[in-house]
């Protein structure tokens, strides 16, 4: 063979080896917006390297793609902790997801800030012993964004939940820090519970579960829960309250409530009189916020409210709209607005104009931390 023709086989297989050698695991890619490349896995299902390979030409998705790398087999028992991992390129979403459909949010995975790498410590523990079937989606765009993208970097799997015991065996709650039934209550006020299995806590009405008057703190090792309830979020006057427990996070499928505290009469007193201010709308704590998200306060006699840090007034991160009565406040938040990463806000109302002497601040949204994107 000539020199020429050796070079034009070893420039062939070049080709071959970065257009369709090899075999990883990547999911199935799916988008509702436009057709994807056909994707084979080493499941049993036809793959192509080339459609996910950002040196690749035709390809739309590049450089998006994700594949999963540590996960337990399908069929597998699960109990305890156990680590979840996705590998790929500008992940900027990952979840673990039931096998169709998108409720309930089993977990959100942690990422490099190179969006390269995605791991989630899934606590089996959390979940009702038996099987579940789920799988592991990622995302080029954040949570709430429009136009993402899906690759299902793990397609469904069963696992069976074994633990020793069942979570409710485990799960117990009740109060330690509480003012007392008939107490008075001004400005902040320590509440705290502890048991062992708790994942959520709330402060609520004693009746009913809206509204929700202030989500808890839980600790690691899901022993205690607390909040500093700023009971000026709250008008003055009599309330009746219950403190609720979960064996399961908010929004998740077979919760056990425990009623930590039962049903108490405070009363609140602040002073503020015809003024006063809660948050009715706003997300809840530690979630993953981007893109335009609406808050709302209501209350009375409010001049002004605004988006602050946890603590000091600057910068603002927003100044809400009011009505011509000062009892709806309307603030249509932009996260580009702002550096992006975990943040710690509050919403705080003043009965002045902004500039003006003389305010009394009502902290109508008690701190929270939101992952902005």
């Amino acid at each position: 063979m000539s020199r020429i023709g050796i070079g034009a086989a070893v420039l062939a297989a070049m080709l071959l080896a970065a257009c369709g050698g090899g075999t990883p695991d990547f999911g199935a890619a799916t988008s509702s917006t436009q057709l994807r490349p056909t994707v084979w896995t080493s499941e049993g299902r036809s793959f192509n390297s080339c459609s996910l390979s950002p040196a690749c030409s035709g390809n739309p998705y590049a450089p998006f793609f994700a594949s999963s790398t540590v996960a337990p087999p399908n069929g597998a028992t699960l109990s305890g902790i156990v680590r979840l991992e996705v590998r790929g390129n500008e992940m900027a979403n990952v979840e673990l997801l039931p096998g169709s459909g998108y409720m309930p949010r089993y977990g959100v995975f942690n990422r490099t800030g190179d969006r390269t790498v995605a791991w989630l410590d899934l606590d089996t523990t959390r979940l009702p012993n038996g099987p579940v079937t789920m799988r592991v989606s990622a995302f080029n765009v954040p949570a709430g964004q429009p136009g993402a993208a899906e690759i299902v970097a793990m397609p469904a799997r069963t696992w069976n939940i074994n633990n020793a015991t069942p979570p409710a065996a485990n799960f117990a709650a009740s109060v330690v820090t509480a003012p007392a039934n008939g107490a008075v209550v001004s400005g902040i006020t320590r509440l705290e519970i502890r048991g062992s299995g708790i994942a959520n806590a709330e402060l609520l009405p004693a009746t009913g579960y809206t509204p929700r008057l202030a989500t808890f703190n839980v600790s690691a090792d899901r022993t205690m829960a607390w909040v500093d309830l700023d009971t000026r979020t709250l008008p003055d006057g009599a309330r009746d309250v219950r403190i609720s427990a979960y064996n399961v996070m908010e929004g998740q499928a077979g919760a056990t409530e425990i009623i930590a505290m039962p049903a108490r009469r405070w009363t609140v007193s602040n002073g503020t009189g015809a003024f006063q201010a809660a948050v009715t709308m706003a997300p809840v704590n530690g979630e993953v916020v981007s893109g335009r998200v609406r808050l709302e306060v209501r209350g009375r006699g409010m001049r002004n409210v605004e988006l602050l840090p946890a603590s000091g007034y600057t910068p603002r991160l927003g100044a809400f709209n009011i009505d011509g009565n000062g009892s709806f406040a309307w603030l249509e938040f932009d996260t580009a607005s702002v550096a992006g990463g975990l943040r710690d806000v509050r919403i705080s109302a003043f009965d002045v104009a902004p500039g003006q002497p003389n305010a009394r601040e009502i902290i109508a949204m008690p701190v929270r931390q939101w992952d902005l994107r």
